[in-house]
């Protein structure tokens, strides 16, 4: 539910000047990418809101023509926050329920700007992927009725 991931294709056979500049660009908002694999990347943010820090995983996945860029960008929960939001629920719930709604709310907030952060630096090089090269020929007969004529 708090988690969002994103796909974006890049034409070209070479991915590091992508993630060099999303990793610059998350870097400048508090975040810093390492590399976690072959093709992925991973980082935390270390500024906290309603018990909740952003973490962000990359990923590339080449195909013919160019390649995907996956981000998954969700909330990385603080033990502080989570004892206060317990508390909260269990002594004083329209209080909990208040933090919350406003905990939610400054998520939602906090992820469309570091979405519009992770692709700012990269988004002019976003194209659209190829089409998907089906077969050629006729159509094949099937149940619907399709085929030659």
């Amino acid at each position: 539910m708090l988690d969002k991931n994103e796909r974006q294709f890049f034409a070209g056979s070479d991915p590091n000047p992508v993630i060099q500049g999303i990793s610059g660009t998350l870097y400048q908002a508090g975040i810093v990418l390492t590399q976690t694999g072959p093709n992925t990347w991973a980082g935390r943010g270390n500024v906290a809101s309603y018990g909740m820090v952003p973490k962000v995983a990359v990923s590339v996945m080449p195909m013919q023509g160019g390649f995907f860029v996956d981000a998954r960008i969700g909330p990385d929960f603080e033990s502080n926050g989570l004892i206060i939001f317990l508390v909260a629920w269990l002594f004083f719930f329209p209080l909990a329920i208040v933090l919350g709604v406003m905990g939610y709310q400054d998520w939602q907030t906090r992820h469309q700007q570091l979405s519009g952060v992770l692709w700012s630096s990269v988004g002019h090089l976003i194209t659209a992927p190829p089409a998907p090269q089906w077969g050629g020929g006729a159509m094949a007969p099937g149940p619907w009725g399709g085929g030659q004529a």
